[in-house]
């Protein structure tokens, strides 16, 4: 009798725990249409809590739309507080809010688990002259504008890929000619007919093409090589570039801690088994599995890190890409501002001498070919190399360099040098990174990286 007694105390004690609950009907949403990455992770959760009996029924319930937002909205908007439904997110949808400016996010929503990973290729057609990344970023920078990139839809992580690159290879985002296409195939025919010069999606979207030869993979957003996959990291290219494409779960706002406790366990037990390493291996996903506030700390950084480049990717609102014509515009307007304070500061020293002089045509006639030197070197080495070549011009033209072969002249020389390309430097990065305004970096800077 006491054992019959204990037994029924331990049930009842298990059947109370949040970790033994069991949910009647788990409905997993997947934001977009079947047969996505989205739909495939839903319904591979899906079919592991069948098998192992984690919830009495579950189903998948396809939302699509506009990147997962329109699903994310009706999730935020309808679910609050159901204990028994989950929402696939991942980067895309951290993307696609940014660029929309969408009125919901992740943020609204219960993190309860990243999931999986898949890392980006970037990949040309077998016909392209192309052979490396390196190659083709050096073909970028020459014409950015005519260098088409094609991947999934605009904000999406494909494109905010594309940005990243851009960035990385001294290129302004915002000039980054990105066609956006609505599915994987739909990319890849593009891609294969010459369409667009390269193309970035999962690298299990192009496996295939990259096996029968039709495309060939230049570089991996993977910190590094991956087994089995011999293609070289955008880090090998050259640039310091890394991204993963993860995917992971949110569970409606205002739930109780049983009922959020509850569902992470339950993913937390699917995770674990068999099952669902199988699968993982089958689609080639990279086992990421992160949750609770580790997840959270995790979402909240990855929104951290895209918001500027998608802002950059977008640009200023009715603006267009910012040209090579277009920096050179405020790079001479910055430098002959900058020789006219040049000029007031020599002008008062010169006045504090014992026999100042006034300002000759020698001496304006040298500013004036200081001025058009900057100009013919702005292209070829950037604003920091003109600017510097600029001021040395016209510090020997108003005596700022000496040249009687002095212990005094050498100093004078070795000042200027210094402090010259010291201050062009800081008005570039001031600028730049400052003002978001961009400066030319030059085509032999380019060339060099």
């Amino acid at each position: 009798m006491t054992r019959i007694l204990a037994a029924g105390v331990l049930c009842a004690l298990l059947a109370a725990s949040p970790a033994a609950q069991t949910i009647d009907h788990l409905t997993i949403v997947a934001p977009a249409a079947p047969g996505g990455g989205w739909d495939q992770t839903a319904r591979a959760l899906q079919h592991v809590v069948d098998v192992h009996h984690l919830a009495r029924v579950a189903e998948v319930q396809n939302v699509p739309g506009a990147a997962g937002t329109i699903g994310l909205s009706q999730f935020v908007d309808a679910q609050r507080g159901n204990g028994r439904t989950l929402l696939v997110t991942g980067l895309v949808m951290v993307g696609a809010t940014l660029w929309n400016d969408s009125p919901v996010s992740a943020n609204q929503a219960t993190p309860i688990a990243r999931l999986t990973g898949e890392f980006e290729v970037i990949a040309v057609p077998a016909s392209s002259p192309l052979g490396d990344l390196r190659a083709l970023i050096n073909e970028f920078r020459r014409r950015p504008e005519a260098f088409a990139w094609g991947g999934g839809s605009a904000g999406g992580t494909d494109h905010i890929l594309a940005g990243l690159v851009a960035e990385a290879a001294g290129v302004d985002p915002r000039r980054v000619n990105y066609v956006a296409f609505s599915g994987g195939g739909e990319a890849v025919a593009a891609l294969i007919g010459g369409h667009v010069a390269a193309g970035i999606s999962g690298y299990s979207e192009f496996a295939a093409h990259i096996a029968s030869g039709r495309l060939r993979a230049l570089a991996i957003s993977s910190p590094s090589r991956l087994p089995g996959i011999e293609v070289p990291t955008i880090r090998e290219g050259g640039l310091d570039v890394e991204m993963s494409n993860w995917r992971g779960l949110l569970a409606p706002a205002g739930l109780g801690d049983a009922d959020r406790s509850t569902l992470a366990g339950l993913v937390r037990s699917a995770v674990r088994t068999d099952d669902w390493r199988r699968l993982l291996a089958a689609r080639e996903w990279n086992d990421q599995y992160l949750e609770g506030e580790d997840f959270a700390a995790f979402l909240r950084s990855e929104q951290a890190r895209y918001a500027p480049i998608v802002a950059r990717l977008r640009g200023p609102a009715g603006s267009e890409p910012i040209t090579v014509g277009r920096r050179i515009v405020p790079a001479t307007v910055l430098a002959g501002g900058a020789m006219i304070l040049l000029l007031l500061v020599t002008r008062r020293l010169r006045a504090r001498e014992a026999a100042p002089r006034r300002i000759g045509s020698g001496e304006v006639l040298s500013v004036c070919m200081a001025l058009a030197a900057f100009l013919l070197l702005l292209a070829p080495i950037g604003f920091v190399g003109a600017s510097t070549a600029m001021f040395i011009i016209v510090a020997r033209a108003f005596g700022r360099l000496r040249s009687d072969g002095t212990t005094a002249a050498a100093k004078s020389h070795v000042n200027v040098l210094i402090v010259a390309p010291a201050f062009c430097l800081l008005v570039y990065f001031a600028f730049t990174l400052g003002l978001d305004l961009p400066l030319p970096v030059g085509r032999l800077w380019s060339w060099m990286r």
